[in-house]
């Protein structure tokens, strides 16, 4: 299992989020992710980030890998995750997060929706949306002490459970090499940044699943802290 702790292009100039009217002394911290596919993003297909906060820096336990075989579990992630969002166009709102209520990742409840989101239309092949780093803790002193996040981006044509079935599916790394499976990223939030796939050089391999609506060809994380 890899781990990428990133060095990030420092992100000066760009929109950070506002600190609310009567704060005074209180970070506000945003992570945006985006995410671009071969091919259109499909409403029957599962598109889902695991993310998993962290209060040190460079955190040496697993952070969200792909389940690839069965058992399946909950048929999407494995590994250390304490939420995810996942895009589906058939519920409102589309873009939704969700925390596990159990470490191994069976059940899980809604958080509720990104502070901000991207539509991909019908043809789109982009995906991005923009959280809250409170939105990930249960108190505002929880949400302060968050270093880290690891991020990791899984994508499949369907959600087995038991211990029969297949999936197609993509994540980071380059998922026809059993070596690069498990694969995430860590990312710093203590500062501004923009995380790129080209600045891990090509972390995320294009043409890795044989479905476009399914292969990752591109990402960022952009963290935003005022």
């Amino acid at each position: 299992m890899r781990t990428w702790f990133l060095a990030a292009v420092v992100a000066l100039g760009l929109g950070c989020a506002k600190v609310p009217g009567g704060g005074t002394g209180v970070r506000t911290r945003r992570i945006v992710v985006t995410l671009t596919y071969a091919g259109p993003v499909r409403p029957e297909y599962v598109y889902i980030v695991g993310i998993r906060p962290s209060a040190e820096a460079a955190p040496t336990t697993t952070g969200p890998i792909p389940v690839v075989a069965p058992p399946w579990g909950n048929g999407f992630v494995t590994g250390n995750c304490t939420h995810f969002v996942r895009w589906d166009p058939t519920q409102s709102p589309t873009y939704t997060l969700y925390r596990f209520r159990d470490s191994a990742l069976t059940t899980w409840f809604d958080v509720g929706a990104p502070v901000n989101s991207i539509d991909p239309g019908s043809e789109g092949r982009t995906l991005r949306f923009e959280l809250d780093v409170s939105q990930l803790a249960a108190t505002p002193s929880e949400a302060e002490g968050f270093a880290s996040v690891q991020l990791n981006f899984f994508s499949q044509d369907r959600v087995p459970q038991g211990s029969s079935g297949s999936k197609a599916w993509d994540a980071l790394g380059n998922s026809r090499l059993p070596s690069e499976i498990n694969q995430y990223l860590t990312i710093d939030l203590r500062r501004n940044g923009l995380y790129t796939n080209d600045r891990a050089g090509g972390l995320e391999p294009a043409n890795d699943v044989a479905d476009p609506s399914l292969d990752l060809v591109d990402w960022s994380v952009e963290v935003r802290v005022q």
